[in-house]
């Protein structure tokens, strides 16, 4: 069985002057290395078979489970070429000391490849067929905890060249036994809810769920917290007004059943009406908030970050936390972030100075890898940016509340068709939507969508959850 959810991050294989190159190589090593290579010189690099990324999430949710890698040359070899797919634990420490991270090894006995790690390239061929990794649990293993499974590529043949990254992919493993598994299918489409949580209970998002028992929701983004400016510290920070503040002193209560049932809980980081913004940090200040907020989501056990441009005043640009508004400064954060946490969510709400088609490629690194997805605003369609696809876009945003966006039952099976990757839903109004006539469109609107994407039927929720309460109530 392939793992039913991947997130990706660096680097994606960038074939420069013949040679791969990587983010990650890029902050070992000061030299260009093409400038050494002979022009006939054939690279090599390890990656997932279906991202072309070489890291990637499993989310272990039987006792054994399998995902496809692939091994790639930068041409083809004209002569047979033999590699070899193993182990390599000595690369945990290397790998925890670039991205700061403090991940365990996954014992490496219970990881089995096809034919024992060997393969063979024809003359003509530039990638091997999708090579099988199975993964087997083991006993300890602990939820909400990441393993890392270092994979890394050999070759005797005379011409194949790796760099040292290049020839390294990693698994991160996650234990998902024990949580309810709302996938909805292998390729299905995504679904996000934006919780206005200054009005509503996130919990609510466990009421929608579909015919067969599958939750609806699969991503809830808590809206929001801000980003602002400490005078006193002088440094930028997370700030939470007083309802995200509630939920997160409350996570067991709020939060974590949600995570639980299979969803993805995610924090919105917002403009906070000073000088302070998600689209104006330094390089320097970009590379510190990025490390609050990884210390943030990890503190807090949640899956990741969804960036929002607004609301943010002019920067001062003597502060040097801060340098002018410009989508590079905003790519640089979320590039920073997913380097900061590459087992987190760094998603993007298109809007202010950063939309996922402008972001920028920051240290040679594109941002179909640092973007994990992005979606429009309301009634759009989301545009994929430099190395992204359409499974990293929106095929629509609706706003609930304000019954905005394009509802219907044939746009959402024409955007799966198309092959986006999410759908977007902003604003329910619980308890409206249960006892107020006026607003049980925005249920049919979800009804809508669940037929167009999933070819079911929503069950229409008839009961909700008051805003700071953990009872259900009826209408």
């Amino acid at each position: 069985m392939i793992n039913c959810i991947k997130y990706t991050f660096l680097p994606l294989a960038m074939l420069t002057a013949g040679l791969f190159t990587s983010c990650d190589e890029e902050l070992e090593f000061a030299a260009d290395e093409s400038t050494y290579l002979s022009a006939t010189q054939i690279n090599g690099m390890l990656l997932d078979a279906t991202t072309n990324k070489n890291n990637s999430i499993v989310e272990l949710r039987s006792n054994e489970q399998s995902t496809n890698i692939v091994f790639r040359l930068s041409k083809q070899p004209k002569t047979g070429v033999d590699v070899t797919i193993g182990v390599d634990e000595s690369y945990v420490s290397t790998y925890n000391s670039i991205h700061n991270t403090d991940f365990e090894m996954f014992p490496a006995e219970n990881v089995a490849i096809t034919n024992n790690g060997a393969c063979v390239l024809a003359p003509d061929d530039t990638a091997t067929p999708g090579l099988k990794v199975t993964l087997t649990a083991f006993d300890g293993m602990e939820e909400d905890k990441t393993y890392i499974v270092p994979l890394t590529a050999t070759s005797s043949d005379e011409g194949i060249s790796f760099s040292e990254m290049s020839k390294h992919m990693v698994l991160l493993v996650q234990d998902y036994r024990h949580k309810a598994n709302h996938n909805k299918g292998e390729d299905a489409v995504k679904t996000v809810i934006y919780f206005e949580v200054n009005d509503a209970n996130p919990l609510n998002a466990l009421e929608f769920k579909t015919a067969s028992g599958k939750y609806f929701f699969d991503d809830v983004v808590l809206f929001a917290a801000n980003i602002n400016w400490d005078a006193k510290k002088q440094r930028v920070y997370v700030s939470n007004n007083d309802n995200v503040q509630f939920l997160l002193d409350h996570n067991d209560e709020y939060l974590q059943p949600l995570r639980k049932a299979g969803m993805k809980v995610i924090i919105s980081i917002l403009g906070n009406h000073d000088q302070a913004g998600v689209a104006q940090l330094s390089e320097m200040g970009a590379k510190e908030f990025a490390r609050e907020i990884a210390a943030y989501c990890r503190g807090y056990n949640l899956d990741g970050v969804a960036f929002d441009d607004e609301y943010s005043n002019d920067p001062v640009l003597s502060n040097p936390w801060l340098t002018e508004q410009s989508v590079e400064a905003g790519s640089r954060l979320m590039y920073e972030c997913k380097k900061a946490m590459p087992e987190k969510i760094v998603s993007l709400y298109s809007l202010g100075s950063l939309y996922a088609q402008n972001l920028k490629i920051i240290d040679g690194v594109e941002p179909g890898q640092y973007c994990d997805y992005s979606v429009a605003d309301y009634g759009r369609t989301e545009k994929p940016g430099i190395g992204m696809t359409l499974k990293q876009c929106a095929g629509m945003s609706i706003e609930l509340f304000r019954d905005s966006g394009d509802t219907s039952t044939s746009t959402a099976r024409s955007k799966k068709n198309a092959g986006y990757g999410y759908y977007m839903f902003f604003s329910p109004t619980p308890p409206k939507y249960i006892s107020d006539e006026r607003k049980r469109d925005q249920l049919t609107y979800c009804e809508n969508v669940c037929l167009g994407l999933y070819d079911e039927e929503l069950i229409r929720p008839s009961y909700y959850y008051p805003k700071n309460s953990t009872v259900r109530t009826a209408r």
